[in-house]
């Protein structure tokens, strides 16, 4: 998982593919594959993966969902599951929200300083 992970962010999105077809874990393959997919252009089966995320693990995949929707540029959505996220007490917000690489695209918005505020955590 967390090699596929890290192809991703390197920007080898088709070496990561195969790495996650190895994960046996219900949620991961379905998040990994909504990102993966995205980054080399197959928008439809991102999509189909977000919506099995969606549809299956919507109380226990917040926090993936927001990053999914925050690589693909959905500011207002990944806002959206944050704040999920924030009323499930995701331990992955404490751990990961101001340092996620999946993130980075929410940097500069006004509402990311003012999770991190909520969440207790500097900016």
């Amino acid at each position: 998982m967390l090699l596929s992970k890290i192809y991703l962010m390197q920007g080898r999105p088709l070496d990561a593919l195969p790495e996650i077809e190895r994960i046996h874990l219900p949620l991961f393959p379905a998040y990994l594959h909504a990102l993966t997919y995205h980054a080399v252009g197959r928008e439809k089966d991102s999509d189909a993966a977000l919506r099995e995320l969606l549809m299956k693990y919507p109380r226990s995949s917040a926090y993936s969902i927001a990053m999914v929707y925050a690589f693909r540029n959905q500011t207002d959505k990944a806002f959206e599951w944050l704040d999920r996220a924030y009323v499930k007490h995701d331990p992955s917000l404490m751990m990961a929200t101001k340092v996620d690489p999946l993130l980075m695209s929410l940097h500069n918005d006004p509402r990311f300083a003012a999770f991190l505020k909520k969440l207790n955590l500097p900016n």
